[in-house]
This record gives structure tokens, C-alpha cells and sequence, in this order.
């Protein structure tokens, strides 16, 4: 094997210079992002839409204490 390059070897054996690299590396991967979205982004998203007209209703209270506080 004198004096051929690594690009040589690796079209003679395709497999054999990638022996050391992991194949299948996000294997299972779907069932994590199903757990993910189901437990961890939904909720939050539900608790962000229920949370919010109240928080814009809080907003908008604090905006027109501050704005009318000179005048009482």
C-alpha cells in the first residue's frame, strides 16, 4: 500500500475507514422529541395562553395608575 492516499484507500474500502464512527447517533431521537413536545412545550404554551389576558389586563391597570397617579 505504498504511496496511495487516504482518498485511494477509502474508495477501495469504503467501510473500513469510517470504522470508528457511530452510525444510527439520533436513534430513538423521535420518542425524546414526542416526550419533549408533549411534556414540556404544550404545557408551557397552555399555561402561556391562559396566563396571558390576564397579564395583559395587569399591564394595562399599572399603565393607567402611573399615567393618572399625577392627577389624584
Amino acid at each position: 500500500m505504498a504511496g496511495m492516499t487516504f482518498h485511494t484507500i477509502n474508495t477501495l474500502a469504503p467501510g473500513r475507514a469510517r470504522r470508528g464512527v457511530r452510525r444510527n447517533a439520533r436513534r430513538g431521537s423521535a420518542t425524546l422529541d414526542y416526550v419533549l413536545v408533549m411534556g414540556i412545550v404544550l404545557p408551557m404554551v397552555a399555561f402561556v395562553l391562559w396566563i396571558a389576558p390576564r397579564m395583559m389586563q395587569s399591564v394595562y391597570e399599572m399603565f393607567c395608575m402611573f399615567v393618572a397617579s399625577p392627577w389624584m
